[in-house]
């Protein structure tokens, strides 16, 4: 049971103050029983002080102070937690938001003494003006979404520390982060899809744009699908991993967003158009010669090395303007959703074929292509209440 020596009065050279130690529990370092000495002006203000303490030991929710700062702290976290638990291209964007935004901004405050006011007065920093990575738009707004990531990164590693018991609460719960700006997906429609592969199809750009309109697969995923993946018997497409490449040359093969592998069924045409390919790189193979990279990837550079997938999101964003289409790669996979949807393709298969962890991630995203649909679902009761169906 926790419990304090008797208190004090002791005569010191600035007059006369109160001390007493209180017993803080055991050590689970070394065992030992750790002791407090307290200290105040007042023998009244000293048995505040110590019955507070007590009251937290005897809850188990008291904490040692630490001189630890937030930025000290969030470091740590990161090489601790973030490097075997997030993948690179997660770890990359936490760095980014903890050391442009956060640490500037709060990192000197005690981790101990953080306060719900600090991280609220950050995020209104952050809206107001709270660009970093580029000179020329240094200083401007960030988007409600860009901030609000930085506001859940920061809550998340608030949350270890609660685990770590560092801290006995996590301050950001108690904050009111900014809300989400819901904006209409850039899509294209059937005409605008043929334009544009009619308007790359001579380009390497051909068989990645091709494969993400019609599976909505992801970028990464693509790139990283290999010619053994293919299933010619059942017309399927296994995607079992990603490609994640921060440089060129490095590539890094992972397991797909939710680290859950997915078949997708694919039509007659997009198996036509495999095999067309196979072919096309078969020729060009031999053509290299023995310097080409055998890696069995479906999409590859000329020497069969892997594709850098922001060297292709920029490419793809170049040409797609200049065709007078202004979808971005990413926007392709959206393309595919609004365009099953508005078929009457069910959206729990919809949100299968993209690999979404729940099918309300899916109803979230395309819920502007739901009126729509909600229209056709009445005229179709109408007809069957009627006897038309």
């Amino acid at each position: 049971m926790a419990r304090g020596s008797t208190p004090k009065k002791v005569e010191g050279p600035r007059g006369v103050v109160w001390k007493m130690t209180v017993d803080v529990g055991v050590d689970p370092a070394t065992g030992r029983r750790r002791q407090k000495k307290l200290t105040a002006p007042t023998r009244r203000e000293l048995e505040v002080q110590a019955a507070k303490i007590l009251a937290d030991v005897s809850r188990g929710t008291y904490l040692e102070p630490e001189k630890k700062t937030l930025a000290e702290y969030l470091t740590e976290w990161l090489a601790m937690h973030g490097k075997s638990n997030l993948d690179p291209s997660t770890l990359r964007r936490y760095e980014g938001a903890i050391h442009q935004h956060i640490i500037p901004l709060i990192g000197s405050i005690p981790l101990a003494k953080l306060q719900p006011l600090h991280i609220q007065e950050m995020l209104a920093k952050d809206l107001a003006g709270g660009r970093r990575d580029n000179k020329k738009s240094r200083d401007r707004a960030l988007s409600a979404s860009t901030v609000l990531y930085h506001y859940h990164v920061l809550h998340k590693a608030l949350n270890q520390a609660m685990k770590w018991r560092l801290i006995t609460y996590n301050p950001a719960d108690l904050v009111e982060p900014p809300r989400k700006t819901k904006t209409e997906k850039a899509v294209l429609n059937e005409t605008e899809v043929a334009a544009l592969l009619d308007g790359i199809r001579e380009t390497y750009l051909y068989m990645p744009v091709f494969l993400i309109i019609y599976t909505g697969a992801r970028e990464g995923e693509i790139l990283a699908l290999r010619w053994s993946d293919v299933d010619w018997d059942q017309n399927i497409l296994h995607l079992r991993r990603s490609l994640y490449q921060r440089t060129p040359g490095q590539p890094l093969f992972k397991e797909p967003k939710n680290k859950k592998a997915r078949a997708v069924d694919v039509s007659p045409v997009v198996m036509a158009e495999l095999k067309k390919h196979r072919t096309e790189q078969r020729k060009q193979r031999l053509a290299f010669g023995p310097g080409y990279a055998d890696l069995d990837l479906i999409c590859c550079l000329q020497d069969g090395n892997p594709i850098n997938p922001p060297t292709l999101s920029s490419v793809f964003r170049t040409k797609a303007r200049r065709l007078g289409l202004p979808v971005t790669l990413h926007g392709l996979r959206h393309t595919h959703a609004s365009l099953l949807l508005k078929a009457g393709v069910p959206a729990k298969v919809v949100s299968e074929r993209l690999g979404h962890s729940q099918i309300s991630i899916t109803m979230d995203l395309y819920s502007h292509v739901m009126p729509g649909m909600q229209k056709d679902a009445v005229k179709k009761l109408d007809d069957l209440l009627a006897g038309k169906a």
